[in-house]
């Protein structure tokens, strides 16, 4: 009884790792059969609720606690406690306020649940499971992106999909309806790119390594790198680039360094063309809706233009009030805020204009101390690193610049695949 206790943090992670990704077709397909779609939006955050309880108290009754993990426990109900508190002081919703610290801290709950299975498993992971888990998803995930693209546009509208209920059916560049993007069945275009962050960069990796089944590897790339190229995120592309950069320079440091010895000049002048290239071409149809994503036809202020007039405002939202204006008055919760929100399409902003300062240093706080942990165990001997530490590593960094540019950890598929897989990597020592 006692073993199967312990595995139930294993188990969860692993079915937040499988679900979340569906989680908003699911919803809202389901839905339009039983009925009671904010039961179903809110069951995933309830049952993560339920399951992070049940993971901490385990660790405790079992003594199996370590320093780093109390610490990052310490750090999370600090966190958690700053949003009660300015929810209180500044008056916000109950509802919104909840529902916005929900979006906030469950991020450090699949944290936690990770860390909980990794210290309660009496023996190491299955890693060979979780990463065909991890791979299978992001698979099919990209392969539904891809058909999708080739269907009537409407299709999603077929399984609930709707603007009255929360989401849309489609998604197009600057709503021209020859140019559709693809978010399959995450939310939006710019999530399911973000998400493939992770999975390509660990697909890339196995190569890197000259594994064996190289043919199945090439083609899961080629299908998760078409999915990501059709969804048209710039931030999600820019992010993927450094992503892969990280990898490589981690993976293949001696052989870049020669490279760039050897070639800095050629890649200087790539890189002055390619910019040029681009000025000389602002003016055509490709540049000015792919890479821009705004024409002379677009109405008001174009998407590149927004991120900064958006940016802009949270940071003179920090500035005006330092301490935070409360949970739910700025990102994707602050659309339903009756006293009206800010997206700031950028969610450490985001962090900072809801909780302050303290609370972005405190986010920021746990975030460094699993990037220093992952590094560390990363620098262990080939034999002793965590087999997803590079991943990790690597993908962290594409993720921080789409967090630059939108509100991506808010969204659950994207949060729980780095954070869960970032708690089972830790190692028990810590």
């Amino acid at each position: 009884m006692k073993a199967d206790i312990r595995r139930i943090p294993y188990w969860g992670a692993l079915s937040l790792l499988a679900y979340m990704p569906f989680h908003v077709f699911l919803s809202q397909w389901l839905s339009t059969f039983t009925g009671g779609l904010p039961a179903w939006k809110a069951a995933k955050d309830v049952l993560t609720l339920g399951l992070v309880i049940i993971s901490i108290t385990a660790v405790f009754y079992y003594q199996k606690t370590t320093p780093f993990y109390r610490k990052i426990l310490m750090l999370s109900l600090a966190y958690f406690l700053l949003h009660i508190l300015l929810y209180i002081s500044r008056r916000v919703p109950f509802g919104i306020a909840a529902l916005a610290t929900v979006y906030n801290v469950r991020l450090l709950w699949y944290l936690l649940i990770g860390m909980s299975a990794v210290l309660l498993l009496p023996k190491k992971l299955d890693w060979s499971k979780i990463i065909r888990v991890v791979l299978l998803v992001s698979t099919v995930v990209a392969f539904l992106g891809v058909v999708q693209y080739f269907l009537p546009k409407d299709i999603m509208s077929h399984f609930g999909y709707s603007l009255e209920r929360g989401v849309k059916p489609a998604f197009f560049i600057d709503d021209k309806a020859n140019l559709p993007r693809v978010m399959s069945t995450l939310r939006d275009p710019n999530s399911l790119g973000a998400f493939l962050i992770l999975p390509i960069c660990l697909i890339v990796n196995e190569i890197l390594k000259k594994a064996k089944n190289k043919t199945t590897l090439f083609g899961m790339l080629g299908l998760n790198g078409l999915a990501l190229l059709l969804t048209f995120s710039r931030s999600a592309w820019l992010g993927m680039f450094v992503a892969l950069t990280v990898l490589t320079a981690i993976q293949k440091k001696d052989y870049l360094k020669e490279f760039i010895k050897k070639f800095w000049l050629l890649i200087a002048l790539c890189i002055v063309l390619l910019a040029s290239g681009l000025y000389a071409a602002r003016d055509q149809y490709f540049v000015q809706n792919v890479i821009s994503h705004n024409d002379e036809n677009t109405k008001g202020a174009g998407s590149t233009e927004k991120h900064f007039v958006f940016a802009q405002k949270g940071l003179e939202g920090i500035a005006q009030n330092p301490l935070g204006h409360g949970p739910g008055t700025a990102g994707l919760v602050s659309i339903h805020n009756p006293g009206g929100g800010l997206l700031t399409e950028n969610y450490y902003l985001q962090i900072g204009y809801e909780v302050g300062m303290i609370g972005l240093i405190l986010f920021v706080l746990i975030q460094f101390f699993i990037y220093k942990s992952l590094s560390t165990l990363h620098s262990l001997p080939a034999g002793r690193q965590g087999p997803l530490s590079t991943i990790l590593l690597a993908s962290f960094w594409g993720l921080f610049i789409c967090n630059l540019l939108l509100h991506t950890w808010a969204n659950e598929a994207v949060a729980a695949q780095w954070w869960v897989l970032a708690g089972l990597t830790l190692p028990r020592r810590l």
